[in-house]
């Protein structure tokens, strides 16, 4: 389920979302969340680099490289992918809620 919440971005912010969200043929909220689970995901490599991914991140990685993740793939694809990092995201942010859980006691 989705939410809404108003946040404040910084121009040079906005223009690259937009430009992004332009590009790959997503909504502006979509790239928002798209980058936000991409941050999850990849602060939680930083800080467990033992917690096991399952998004193909050298495919990731040249596609971004390359700046055509949607050349690299079909429409469908895309969205598949987005549906795996979406719940690799969702994975993640469970690590760090039973980290900080761990810490507490």
């Amino acid at each position: 389920m989705l939410k809404r919440y108003q946040v404040l971005l910084n121009d040079w912010q906005a223009e690259h979302y937009k430009l992004m969200s332009r590009k790959y043929d997503v909504s502006f909220s979509e790239m928002i969340r798209m980058a936000l689970c991409l941050d999850i995901i990849y602060a939680t490599y930083l800080a467990f680099p033992k917690q096991k991914l399952t998004i193909d991140a050298a495919k990731l990685k040249r596609s971004i490289k390359a700046r055509n993740i949607i050349d690299a793939m079909t429409s469908e694809e895309f969205h598949n992918f987005l549906s795996k990092v979406y719940f690799e995201a969702r994975k993640a942010t469970e690590v760090w809620s039973k980290s900080e859980k761990e810490a507490e006691e």
